[in-house]
């Protein structure tokens, strides 16, 4: 690190940039100049003090005034309400993560409740319905069926920092049922990258440790393969033995690159996969299908919550279920496991 001259310290102190707090020994991140100003887990924007801006080589590449992070989520709430629709909204987040990190999720941190419909459901499922269109800039991997046997060479290709290499969380999907919209095929993608934007929002998991996948193994929905703006494969989905080896490669993969202890969280798979993979990968994996088992825990503890008020038992009452989809079966295993 460097530090920077006493004169240089009190220019910062006339013209009023300083953050108040003295300025210590900083430092240097791998990148530098515009570079770091490129990089969403780098760049701070306005934040980065002069100290900062002289260090790291960005100095006037930023306007000249100094602001606060606090002032930067003002900012960016106030952006925010200008816009006309959630759509609008999930664009300005999604843009937002893609330049600022940190920024970002202080904003989700702070206004958790009423960011939450917007980062993820229910405005994220437009969102994959429009991914297409709405794509800029690729976050997490795009995996195929046509890169069976080559899966680990494409986990290789995720940047990693070298001190700590491990990714702890791989959310992924092959997009076949994405919440109640049916088959969005590769434009899935949404709903993993959102729901780990949550794993980091609500309980402060670094994202650095979070892998978004989607496992690309075509899809079934007509308008999609007719759509010149779809970004998937363009053929029906492959199933039977070559799905399975497919999934079977890309577990497999992701236990050797990221440790055995690497969480793998099943999203919006279909009925006729979510459960067969759940149970053929639960005793030898450390995984969970959100759908099943995420909806259903939260369920059974509303249930509990409330009997604590009405001073019943769970054996006292009889569930009714409105169709047998992956949410409703793993909300009634569990109420008939805690019977």
């Amino acid at each position: 690190g460097s530090k920077v001259s006493v004169m240089l310290q009190n220019r910062i102190q006339m013209q009023g940039f300083s953050s108040g707090k003295p300025a210590g020994p900083l430092s240097v991140p791998s990148k530098h100049g515009i570079d770091l100003l490129r990089d969403p887990n780098l760049n701070k924007g306005m934040a980065m003090t002069i100290e900062e801006r002289q260090t790291v080589g960005v100095h006037g590449l930023l306007p000249p005034n100094f602001i606060t992070q606090d002032d930067q989520v003002a900012r960016c709430m106030r952006h925010l309400q200008d816009k006309p629709t959630d759509l609008e909204k999930y664009i300005y987040l999604v843009s937002l993560q893609d330049r600022n990190e940190k920024l970002f999720f202080r904003l989700l941190k702070d206004h958790l409740e009423e960011l939450m419909p917007i980062i993820y459901t229910p405005t994220v499922g437009l969102a994959c319905q429009k991914y297409g269109v709405l794509f800029r800039r690729p976050r997490g991997l795009f995996i195929t069926i046509h890169d069976k046997g080559h899966i680990y060479d494409i986990l290789k290709n995720w940047p990693i920092k070298k001190l700590d290499p491990q990714v702890k969380a791989v959310c992924f999907t092959d997009g076949e049922r994405i919440l109640g919209l049916g088959d969005q095929g590769c434009q899935g993608m949404g709903i993993p990258v959102g729901k780990l934007a949550l794993y980091t929002g609500c309980a402060a998991i670094n994202p650095q440790y979070c892998l978004p996948v989607t496992l690309d193994v075509g899809t079934n929905n007509e308008a999609l393969l007719n759509d010149p703006m779809y970004i998937g494969l363009r053929h029906k989905r492959v199933t039977g033995q070559e799905y399975d080896d497919f999934i079977d490669e890309f577990i497999t993969a992701c236990k050797a690159r990221y440790g055995s202890s690497v969480l793998m969280h099943f999203e919006d798979f279909g009925n006729q996969h979510a459960f067969k993979l759940l149970s053929k990968y639960i005793d030898n994996t450390c995984c969970f299908n959100d759908d099943i088992q995420g909806t259903a825990s939260v369920a059974l503890a509303g249930i509990l919550g409330s009997l604590r008020i009405t001073n019943h038992k769970i054996t006292d009452h009889t569930f009714v279920f409105l169709g047998a989809g992956e949410a409703n079966l793993g909300i009634a295993e569990l109420i008939t496991l805690k019977m």
